[in-house]
């Protein structure tokens, strides 16, 4: 982790023009203010229910504006298979199933490739860092 006085410094170390944080940002703010004032009307499915105008579901904004004048911690987060939600569907039987619901002969699952005590969802505290 990494503080930065402003997105000009991370621009600068990082090589990344300043241009394209300070659009990326505004955009974001622009999502974040329509989810505010309008949060049951976007476009968008929400992840975890409702609706959103941002793309990816996102419909919480609790740290904006984002400002590239502002000060930031940053780290850099490389993904990696930590767990996987959902899985395998099955039957009663443990028997793994197509998309059509049809039976995979000799394919059984159970515990995490069949969703597991996770489910859909998982509370995953500091899975990222």
């Amino acid at each position: 982790m990494k503080s930065f006085d402003n997105m000009a410094a991370f621009a600068k170390e990082y090589n990344v023009p300043l241009a394209n944080i300070d659009k990326t940002f505004k955009e974001y703010n622009a999502i974040a203010e329509k989810q505010a004032k309008d949060p049951d009307n976007g476009p968008y499915e929400a992840y975890g229910g409702g609706k959103s105008y941002d793309v990816w579901g996102k419909k919480f904004f609790t740290n904006g504006p984002m400002d590239v004048n502002d000060a930031f911690h940053v780290a850099i987060v490389t993904p990696v298979i930590h767990y996987c939600m959902g899985g395998m569907r099955i039957n009663d039987d443990a028997e793994s199933l197509k998309a059509n619901g049809d039976v995979v002969k000799g394919l059984y699952s159970a515990g995490e490739a069949a969703g597991g005590i996770h489910g859909s969802n998982r509370l995953g505290g500091n899975s990222l860092l």
